[in-house]
């Protein structure tokens, strides 16, 4: 990305990120609750970002909250 860039550019950043549902969340690292749980470690977010679940959410098919409760 910043190859694209002049050397000698005042801009200070090379990139924005931008959330496009206007919601930034932050995630904690779930290793602590997975080391109690007897859980791998990643498991957690492997179950729910998996494309099947994660989806719906970033799509706006199904609300934050729905994204979340879902079994």
């Amino acid at each position: 990305m910043t190859e694209n860039r002049p050397t000698n550019s005042c801009l200070p950043y090379a990139a924005v990120l931008c959330d496009v549902d206007g919601v930034l969340r932050h995630w904690p690292a779930d290793t602590e609750i997975e080391h109690a749980h007897g859980l791998p470690a990643g498991s957690l977010s492997a179950a729910a970002f998996a494309p099947a679940r994660i989806h719906a959410a970033i799509t706006g098919e199904i609300t934050d909250e729905q994204w979340r409760s879902a079994a």
